[in-house]
Formats: C-alpha cells, sequence, structure tokens
C-alpha cells in the first residue's frame, strides 16, 4: 500500500513536471518566434504560485558593442511608474498625512481649478486635467502648473475618465509635499529598500550600470536608431523610473504578501473605479474570462508590461528596449497558453526590396490617414486618427496583422492593380472590414512646423519638395523663419514627426531643432537612408 502511494506521488510529480516543462517550451518558442523576426528585444519573466517557471533574455542592450541582454538588464518602466506612485499616495494616507477626498488647492493654492478636483480624481484619470508629456512643459512643478491652468479642462471633474499623465505629475508634486522628503526618495524609503529593489529608481540618464540598456526607435540586425533620452526625469511621477524583471517581481511578491500596503487598500487600488477599467494606479482588465492587473509603459526607446492574474498566482513581467508591440503580443500569447487556449506563433516571411518599396506609401480614407513604412524587412504602421503606431506581423507578401488588447487579429490587407502597383489598404477584423484606404503617395509629404515658422506648431507646414537633382532629398530654399524651434512631421499631422537627440540626429519623437536668429534658411532632410535620416538647416 505504502509502496503504491509512493509510486502514484512520483507519478503526479512527474506529471506536473512535465506540464510545467511544456508551457516552459512554448514560452520559449513564442519570444523566439517574434526575436527571430526581429521584433522582441529585451527580457521576460513568468511566475506562477510564487515560483519563477520561465525567466529569459533576448538580443543586445547594446547595438554598437552587442552586448547581449541578460537578467539583470535594466530598463525605462515608463508609465508602470504609476503603480509606485500611487502606492506611495495610498501609504500616506494611512499615516493621516493626506486624504484622498482632499482638493488640489490645499496643495496648489494657485491653481484654481484645484478646489474642484480632488486626489482620487488624480488617481482614477477623473480630474479632467489635460494630458501633456511635452518635456519642455512639465520640468518642474512651476512650469508645469504655470501650463495647465491656462488649458481648459476636457470635462467636469469626476464626470468621465481620460488617461492623462497630468494626473500623476502632480501626485509626485503632493508626495513631495506630504512626505517630509522629494517624490524619488520617498519611493526609495516606502518601496525600494524594503523590498530590497537595487536595480530600480531614478535618473536613467545619469545612470553608471554595466546592466543599463540603450532603447531604440529601430533595432534590426544591420541597423539601429537611439532613441531620445531625456536630460531629466521626464515624465517625473507619470513615467520615469527604471527596473528589471527581477525587481518588478519582488514587488509585485511584496504587495501579495502585503509588505507594503493592507489587504484592504490594496484591494481598493485595485478594483475598477466606477467601471473605468483602472484603480489607483491600476489597470484592470478583462482577458480570457480572467481579471488581469498591472500596468503596461511604453516611450522613447522602451516598452514594458508588468500583470498579474491574482485568482491563479500567475505573473508575467516583459521589459523591452525597442518600442515595439510584440511585448503586447508575447504577454497575451504567454496568457492564452498558461490556460491552454489558441494563440499566434508568427511566421518569419521574408520580404524582398522590391514588395517593401510597393508597399511603403501614405494611405487616406474617409477620416483617417495610414503610414506604412519599411525597413530591413520590417513593416511599420502609424495612425493619424489615435497616433497608434506598431509593427505588422506578415501573413504573406501583402497579408499582416497586429493583435489587439483583447486577443482579437486586425489583418491589414493590401491590393494591387493589374500593373502590380498597391492602390489599396484594408483593415479587416473577423472576416469585416473596419476601413479602406486608397493609396495617395509612395513618399510620405514632409513639411517644417514650429514656432519659427509662419504657420506656428499648427500649421500649416512649410512643404518639403523633391530635389530635381536627387529623388532622396526634400528641401525648401530661402525660406523665413524667426528665431525659435522647428520638427519636421508629415502631411500636417503629428502621427509621423522627427526631431533630433543628443547626438543632433534624426530620431522620431524627439527633441526640437533650435533656430538660433531670424533670417532665411535652407532646409534640407536628407531620407538617403531612412532608417537614419539626416537634415541641415543652412542660414543664408
Amino acid at each position: 500500500m505504502i509502496k503504491n502511494l509512493l509510486l502514484l506521488t512520483a507519478i503526479i510529480f512527474c506529471s506536473k513536471i512535465l506540464h510545467s516543462q511544456s508551457r516552459t517550451e512554448k514560452i520559449e518558442k513564442l519570444a523566439s518566434a517574434y526575436y527571430d523576426i526581429g521584433r522582441f528585444n529585451g527580457s521576460i519573466l513568468v511566475a506562477e504560485k510564487g515560483k519563477v517557471i520561465f525567466e529569459k533574455s533576448y538580443g543586445v542592450k547594446n547595438f554598437q558593442t552587442q552586448e547581449k541582454n541578460t537578467n539583470q538588464s535594466i530598463y525605462r518602466i515608463y508609465s508602470t511608474t504609476k503603480s509606485f506612485t500611487a502606492t506611495v499616495i495610498l501609504l500616506l494616507e494611512k499615516q493621516g498625512k493626506l486624504s484622498l477626498q482632499d482638493n488640489l488647492s490645499k496643495y496648489f493654492p494657485d491653481f484654481k481649478k484645484g478646489e474642484h478636483i480632488t486626489i482620487e480624481q488624480l488617481l482614477t484619470h477623473t480630474s479632467g486635467i489635460q494630458n501633456n508629456t511635452d518635456p519642455e512643459q512639465t520640468k518642474d512643478e512651476k512650469t508645469f502648473l504655470n501650463y495647465i491652468a491656462a488649458q481648459p479642462l476636457d470635462f467636469s471633474p469626476g464626470s468621465q475618465w481620460n488617461y492623462s499623465n497630468s494626473n500623476y505629475y502632480l501626485l509626485g508634486y503632493i508626495i513631495s509635499k506630504t512626505a517630509g522628503m522629494p517624490y524619488q526618495k520617498a519611493i526609495q524609503k516606502y518601496i525600494l529598500d524594503p523590498l530590497k529593489m537595487t536595480g530600480t529608481g531614478f535618473g536613467f540618464k545619469a545612470l553608471k550600470d554595466k546592466n543599463k540598456t540603450t532603447g531604440y526607435d529601430f533595432l534590426s540586425k544591420n541597423n539601429s536608431i537611439e532613441a531620445l533620452v531625456y536630460d531629466y526625469d521626464h515624465p517625473h511621477a507619470a513615467g520615469a523610473m527604471y527596473s528589471t524583471v527581477g525587481d518588478l517581481y519582488l514587488y509585485e511578491e511584496g504587495l501579495k504578501h502585503f509588505k507594503i500596503l493592507d489587504q484592504e487598500t490594496l484591494k481598493k487600488a485595485q478594483t475598477s473605479f466606477k467601471n473605468y477599467g483602472y484603480g489607483y494606479g491600476w489597470s484592470v482588465n478583462l482577458i480570457q474570462g480572467k481579471t488581469v492587473l498591472g500596468h503596461d509603459g511604453a516611450g522613447p526607446g522602451f516598452l514594458s508590461f508588468f500583470v498579474g492574474i491574482p485568482q491563479d498566482d500567475i505573473s508575467v513581467i516583459i521589459l523591452s528596449n525597442i518600442l515595439d508591440g510584440s511585448a503586447s503580443e508575447i504577454y497575451k500569447g504567454i496568457i492564452s497558453l498558461m490556460y491552454h487556449l489558441p494563440y499566434d506563433i508568427p511566421r518569419n516571411i521574408k520580404l524582398s526590396s522590391e514588395q517593401q518599396h510597393q508597399l511603403k506609401g501614405l494611405y487616406q480614407s474617409s477620416d483617417t490617414n495610414f503610414y506604412i513604412s519599411v525597413n530591413d524587412g520590417l513593416l511599420s504602421f502609424f495612425d493619424s486618427k489615435d497616433g497608434h503606431g506598431t509593427f505588422l506581423t506578415a501573413e504573406n507578401e501583402k497579408k499582416f496583422y497586429v493583435v489587439n488588447s483583447m486577443g482579437d487579429k486586425i489583418y491589414f490587407e493590401f491590393e494591387a492593380d493589374k500593373n502590380g502597383n498597391i492602390t489599396t489598404l484594408r483593415t479587416i477584423k473577423n472576416d469585416k472590414l473596419i476601413k479602406e484606404a486608397k493609396k495617395i503617395s509612395p513618399v510620405f509629404l514632409w513639411g517644417v512646423t514650429g514656432d519659427s515658422t509662419p504657420g506656428g506648431w499648427d500649421g500649416p507646414d512649410i512643404p518639403l519638395t523633391l530635389s530635381s537633382k536627387n529623388k532622396n532629398i526634400l528641401e525648401t530654399r530661402n525660406v523665413v523663419l524667426k528665431k525659435g524651434d522647428i520638427k519636421f512631421r508629415a502631411n500636417n499631422e503629428w502621427a509621423m514627426e522627427l526631431g533630433i537627440n543628443d547626438a543632433n540626429q534624426v530620431v522620431k519623437h524627439g527633441k526640437n531643432i533650435r533656430i538660433p536668429e531670424s533670417g532665411s534658411y535652407d532646409i534640407i532632410l536628407d531620407m538617403t537612408n531612412e532608417i537614419k535620416p539626416a537634415y541641415q538647416v543652412i542660414k543664408k
């Protein structure tokens, strides 16, 4: 009897191991498939019931040195910072140093709209304060308050929901006023030190650590574009932190075991506020019938997914040093495979240079412009309506897809005329046409915008035209500019825009280009290498 019981126990134990190994192998196959097509570069950690069942890193932390990412690699986590900010606010409330029902006028007397806005409304994105992510307008408390004081509210406080980073800038300033120390030190004292999160902090630009990753706007085996690095801790309490997959797991475990917040407070923080799908610094979503808690983050060069399923004690943490939606697709795939549900594994389909050339261009529907660009076989897509941008995964040479937040595939189908020229782009979901767009130009219609130009930041932009000597050169000659700033953007809208990084290289979402004095200028945008454009601004 005892012998049979021991044998049965061994069989059950072995079956659990095999089951675990099977899922581990599936996660590896999924992540490797995205890495092989150039769509993932970063680190992944998956845990279940307090045990890490998968932890692995892919790609390079630095393209120039070809140093590989490791499980200790440090990444910007951007808006995942919001959960840390909210946690400290809730701790300060427990200490009696503030109340969630406090009006903002208590902390910002000169902000008149603050009389009708509460801390709770900041936490839950129901304040009505406009979303602002401009580094120059958010560089310190005084500058930011002067800016938002001049802006109308999007809606009456408490009446609606709208995600706004501005809410969390203000929460960071409130922490500084009530904790008796700067915001960053409060995060360190109340969360990082108690949980021994030694790979997490602030000041990413100045960080000197062998595990620090470089963020990329574009990264392939042959090319790279380093993303903009902010001069200071932007975007402050809304997204300034860096971390590792291991540290974020320590954070989740610390919260789960009530080392930071008590059970009642944590439950309230992670409960959807008025069914908006957001609590106190936590997103609350339903995926595959399971409540998923966490927060993602995205910004120049980095993307993070930090999610958990409390009812089954599952954690999925993905950090990437390329801004590519594949991280979202991988995490949804991992959740599906953990529950033995169908998920997608991308195929490695190569596009010839001719096929790439045919697909790229500007497509226009009745209400949206689609920007399609192809570099090193990677097809990227930008939507002018919501500013959404991502890479597309190939199903075949003319059919591509993305996976949305619900796990559905949105297909992008290109149609050619009888001469083989691409004329139409259709987006399709569940076999139903969502939108049809006609190709209006094989190139983006670039122009120059900014307060230096006659049209200002709102346009109309100064158009750039093709040089008669070189089809890859866009230019405008003898244009009169005022002292101020400019940027490049396509089609008079912000879906596709170019600025510069610290090395004066042209990058997406980069800093403004300074025009030091008024006068007549030649402006040249060199698109010979579309992955690494170059520019010149020449005073006449």
